[in-house]
């Protein structure tokens, strides 16, 4: 940058250490010794030549392989450089920015690839990622620069996927009507070229779910093609959502429907149809209870939408992915996703996502109601748009008002949320399960044979999909609402079938069910039995809630209050002391898991256990954390 000897300037900066000027940070590297002392170096710059400065460090660092992101950030605070370099760097560092959960910096670099001169294409590129980082913070924010793409020049593709991204963000923000209005006229525009035109009427069929009045789009045949068109996007959509309408139904076992989704997700497909494709195929494993298959699908939907991000897909899928996440009970992970725990306060717009129903369903399993509770009044959901989203949320709000003791409130939002799914021919309450939440709220409130009712109706449809969690979880309920003898054996039954269920949560409450069953009876050993295993499931798990009831129950029937510590190195089962202890040698999670003959996601799930009774958060945390193994010959030996 100075132009000198690089001896000279080591010698430079030597002396000005010495001297107090400059300090040497912890990375190794100078910096100044006082902010105020660099504001006085900085001071007597003029702007226009601090740009010059950062747009020849950005050159020096690209001609030296520096990451993208140091010369970025030079080029972010640079002149125009009027080089393609400049905006393929720019673009680089926004999706290294994007991955890394930093949209606010990816925006950043995306406005200043702007100011660099481009094709007309390339910019229309870089708006969409633009307009759909600014939607993603509010859901009107990015539709100048999506409707500026739309009005650039280019080819029939590059205005196709400008046009599906305008439309989206449209649909995102609550204009349904806008958006398919915009679809059929750019569809009236591309009259004579079938394939652009089937992309935007499968477009138009995913976005307008989140309309009632075309619920039952799924199952129509499709408009024919062209003379000797094999299957192509729109025909492909059309059949996926004819599985999911024959799911959500009750017509279709869930066998059935996945070996419909691998004969379509079979052999190569379109780019533009993959996205379709596997999230539809992904949305239905994941109800089926195919968890692994679900999240590989997600994968490959995900991966050729890296710089689309107003895909009609790419909300759906990662919703699906945080769906998946708590279908396994693992409420960290829940948690732990971007903006799942922070409510659009009273906002206009598309409402609730999955995100969000989730975490308020994870905050109340995890005992922590009061968050739960912000979480649900920050939405108006009378005002939110009539889509699954809602109707989910709705019924993660009944889940909080049942643990928090108003079943008359839960039961209403419970028999909402059925009621506007049935509208749309969603009998199998697989998305969520509404008469299982009704049902014990109407035995709460001492009305058994409503309770009843909805229970045997839960089990029949149940039968049909034929998961063992959909099957157990019916089962549970309808012996609860059964009682006596009876009662027991559905019950048992309902254990049985979840033991071999992903998850576990739903096993946890079986036990429970089957514990109260039992000491109804007076068979109290038995009783203690299921109820200890409920715990320990609850405690691995971090289910705080369904703890602390199979605890209470426990206690009803004359057990001593559990006195083991609930963290810290004691509270460690003997699994998750020998697997952290393991962990703790060095050794990764497959060797772990093959060592102890185990599934790879068991180990991870007794470390997660672990990880939350320590205290701690991270690997190289635990040979502190646990205390040393005492010496013993014959186990070193082995």
């Amino acid at each position: 940058m100075a132009q000198a000897d690089p001896d000279r300037v080591t010698g430079w900066l030597t002396a000005m250490t010495r001297l107090g000027l400059l300090r040497r940070d912890t990375d190794g590297l100078h910096r100044y010794a006082h902010p105020l002392l660099r504001d006085a170096v900085l001071s007597g710059w003029t702007s226009g030549r601090r740009r010059e400065a950062h747009r020849a460090a950005a050159e020096e660092l690209m001609r030296e392989g520096a990451p993208v992101g140091a010369v970025a950030w030079h080029l972010y605070h640079g002149a125009a450089v009027a080089e393609p370099w400049a905006v393929d760097v720019l673009l680089d560092a926004a999706a290294e920015e994007v991955r890394a959960g930093r949209p606010r910096c990816a925006v950043a670099f995306l406005r200043r690839a702007l100011d660099e001169p481009m094709e007309p294409v390339r910019r229309a590129t870089v708006l969409i990622q633009l307009g759909s980082l600014e939607c993603a913070a509010h859901p009107s924010g990015g539709l100048p620069r999506l409707a500026q793409a739309v009005r650039l020049p280019g080819g029939s593709r590059d205005r196709l996927r400008a046009t599906v991204a305008l439309a989206t963000a449209l649909a995102r923000s609550g204009d349904i009507a806008a958006a398919r209005r915009m679809l059929r006229e750019e569809e009236r525009r591309l009259a004579g070229r079938p394939g652009p035109v089937r992309t935007l009427r499968a477009v138009t069929l995913l976005l307008s779910d989140a309309a009632p009045q075309v619920s039952r789009a799924g199952h129509e045949p499709p408009p024919p093609g062209p003379e000797g068109d094999g299957p192509d996007l729109l025909d492909a959509a059309h059949r996926m959502l004819a599985v999911r309408h024959g799911a959500t139904a009750g017509q279709i076992s869930s066998r059935e429907a996945m070996e419909r989704i691998r004969a379509l997700t079979e052999g190569p497909a379109d780019p533009v149809a993959v996205p379709f494709l596997y999230g539809m195929a992904a949305l239905v494993a994941h109800w089926a209870d195919e968890l692994d298959e679900a999240e590989r699908l997600i994968r490959r939907a995900l991966d050729p939408l890296a710089s689309f991000l107003l895909h009609p897909m790419h909300h759906i899928l990662t919703d699906m992915r945080v769906d998946v996440a708590a279908a396994r009970a693992d409420w960290d992970a829940v948690l732990a996703e971007p903006h799942a725990r922070t409510a659009r306060i009273r906002s206009s717009g598309p409402g609730p996502t999955s995100a969000h129903t989730q975490a308020v369903i994870a905050l109340v399993e995890t005992d922590r109601r009061e968050e739960a509770a912000r979480l649900v009044d920050g939405f108006d959901l009378p005002t939110a748009a009539d889509s699954w989203r809602t109707h989910r949320f709705r019924y993660a709000r009944a889940v909080l008002r049942a643990a928090s003791g108003q079943p008359e409130r839960a039961l209403e939002d419970f028999l909402e949320c059925g009621r506007r799914q049935v509208s749309r021919e969603a009998h199998l309450s697989v998305v969520s399960p509404w008469r299982v939440g009704a049902a014990e709220c109407l035995l709460a409130l001492g009305r058994p044979h409503e309770a009843l009712e909805l229970a045997a109706e839960e089990a029949r449809l149940a039968e049909v999909w034929g998961t063992a969690r959909a099957r157990g979880r019916a089962l549970r309920m309808l012996g609860e609402a059964t009682g006596g003898r009876r009662g027991l054996r559905l019950t048992a039954r309902a254990v049985g079938l979840l033991r071999a269920a992903p998850g576990g949560a739903e096993l946890i409450a079986a036990l429970i069910a089957h514990g109260r069953l039992l000491l109804a009876l007076r068979e109290r050993s038995q009783a203690r039995a299921a109820l200890h295993e409920a715990v320990e499931h609850a405690e691995r798990l971090g289910a705080v809630r369904l703890r602390r009831v199979a605890e209470d129950l426990l206690h009803e029937g004359g057990a001593r209050r559990a006195g083991a510590p609930r963290t810290g190195p004691q509270a460690l089962t003997d699994s998750e002391r020998r697997i952290a202890g393991l962990a703790a040698e060095g050794r990764t999670n497959a060797e772990i898991a093959a060592a102890l003959h185990l599934a790879r996601r068991t180990v991870e799930t007794h470390l997660t256990a672990a990880y939350r009774k320590l205290g701690i958060t991270r690997r190289t945390q635990l040979p502190a954390a646990l205390p040393p193994a005492p010496y013993h010959p014959a186990a070193r030996a082995g």
